[in-house]
């Protein structure tokens, strides 16, 4: 019962987060995205009006922590094995990976919004080297404020910018750590990671120096038993018009954000799998292991 409240309170303050997801310096492109469940959204941009595409496009899949009563935490020495991609993955993280280069946050108004200034950096954990995304800012109700990130497509497919075109399906195996403690409703404090809910989108160019926004997936995962979740996020943009990337060295992305919570937890990218209409991994040959 406990975590059953925990969980509500936090879904209520989540809700209250769900506003705009938008645009970054190269792109003029601004989205909105409202939900309060694993089900798409209608999404809005400057240029023109899309929906999110059905629920075929995208699922997800928890590996460790969907509430059940009596279930035992997890040591994250278990994680690596809840991993679905990482054998045969296209982009890796490695600890002298420039960064910067290829993943930045994003914001609209200089973080005036609800959007959070994040730290970006390789850590390895249990093992893994992954790329750690920290939530730095807090709102005026003292919750931690939306990370939203996007990679740099051009980047991983420079050299052999003919595979964008190919993608067909985009994958991510995304951990979740508790930081602070999370406290209920009736005082109970415990280390878990909460709610993972929030936005796959991509950003193919338009030729026109902007970019699409194009909101596949809204998902929402949660870990209430252990000091960490872990997630494969699948979105489709193959099956969606405008949604798929295309043959160009201009600024492309694939955009990821997590909603609002009251604790504070970092999350983790381990891998990106780009795959073609047959399923076949689509390599990025400097990103590779």
């Amino acid at each position: 019962m406990k975590k059953f409240l925990a969980c509500a309170l936090a879904l209520t303050l989540t809700s209250a987060m769900f506003a705009s997801c938008g645009s970054s310096d190269d792109s003029s492109s601004k989205a909105e995205a409202k939900t309060t469940t694993t089900t798409t959204a209608a999404t809005t941009t400057e240029a023109t009006t899309t929906t999110a595409a059905p629920e075929s496009t995208a699922d997800s899949t928890a590996a460790s922590g969907t509430e059940s009563e009596g279930e035992a935490a997890k040591d994250i020495s278990e994680m690596p094995a809840t991993l679905k991609n990482y054998e045969e993955a296209s982009v890796y993280f490695k600890k002298d990976m420039d960064v910067a280069s290829i993943v930045e946050p994003f914001a609209e108004k200089d973080y005036e919004n609800d959007e959070s200034h994040v730290n970006l950096s390789i850590e390895e954990l249990a093992g893994i080297p992954m790329l750690k995304v920290e939530t730095l800012d807090q709102d005026d109700q003292g919750n931690y404020k939306i990370p939203k990130i996007k990679f740099h497509m051009e980047k991983f497919f420079e050299g052999h910018e003919a595979d964008l075109e190919k993608i067909f399906t985009i994958k991510a195996d995304v951990v979740t750590k508790a930081v602070g403690e999370f406290t209920g409703d009736d005082g109970t404090k415990s280390l878990v990671p909460g709610n993972f809910m929030g936005a796959f989108v991509t950003q193919p160019t338009t030729g026109e120096g902007e970019n699409s926004w194009n909101d596949l997936y809204d998902f929402g995962e949660a870990e209430w038993t252990s000091e960490w979740g872990s997630y494969e996020l699948t979105m489709r943009p193959g099956i969606k018009d405008g949604a798929t990337f295309v043959n160009s060295t201009e600024p492309q992305f694939v955009s990821l954000m997590r909603w609002g919570i009251p604790n504070q937890a970092d999350f983790y990218i381990a891998d990106l799998r780009f795959e073609d209409e047959d399923g076949n991994v689509i390599a990025c040959a400097n990103f590779g292991k």
